[in-house]
């Protein structure tokens, strides 16, 4: 692939994820109730893309290959934040512990040896996994998925396909690819129940 393409791609999968949870924290704060969404899964979500901007950094991979991630993960931060409040778990000391929680959590990632941060490289396979099937688990018992944005889901497993691309044309990580494709198979699921379970899908026809 010629510079230029891996260029657009790149790009292409950076700019949709600046603003890509926006829609999904609109819902959550127009709905106020957390009925088909996931706390364990964003928490894991939220790990797992601060994580990968670890493991780049550490690797000392170009910026622009994971330039999306700490957009990502700091709209997690809202959506983990958001849910407690609706659940009425939120409050300054609640606030305050997590945001020493994530810092801590990210110190201990700059300072563990690079073989380590292989090694969590391939756990966080299955823990992704798990973070997906909890989104699929939440929303199947809901059914329903007002609560959930569809264009959250169906981009997120859009820029993964382009990040498969991007990693096996210039990064040559085949822990990687694997965690793309994965996550790619998991986003397409979602996104999939997210249009079954729709209200508008599911409403009853009107008889004439």
């Amino acid at each position: 692939m010629g510079p230029f393409l891996l260029g657009v791609l790149n790009w292409f999968c950076v700019v949709p994820c600046v603003f890509l949870k926006v829609p999904q924290i609109y819902k959550l704060f127009s709905n106020k109730n957390t009925k088909g969404l996931s706390l364990r899964g964003y928490l894991i979500s939220c790990s797992r893309f601060t994580f990968t901007v670890v493991y780049h950094v550490r690797h000392s991979y170009p910026l622009i290959y994971y330039l999306e991630y700490p957009f990502l993960a700091v709209q997690d931060l809202v959506l983990i934040h958001l849910m407690l409040y609706y659940d009425r778990r939120l409050n300054t000391s609640t606030a305050t512990t997590n945001i020493m929680t994530y810092c801590t959590y990210i110190a201990i990632m700059m300072l563990l040896p690079i073989q380590m941060m292989q090694l969590l490289q391939v756990l966080f396979i299955p823990i992704s996994v798990f973070g997906k099937c909890s989104h699929l688990s939440a929303l199947y018992q809901a059914k329903d998925s007002r609560n959930l944005s569809l264009f959250n889901w169906a981009i997120t497993c859009l820029t993964c396909i382009g990040r498969i691309i991007t990693s096996y044309a210039k990064l040559g990580d085949w822990l990687l690819i694997l965690k793309f494709a994965v996550n790619t198979t998991l986003n397409f699921i979602v996104s999939c129940m997210i249009v079954y379970y729709s209200p508008s899908r599911r409403q009853p026809k009107k008889s004439v």
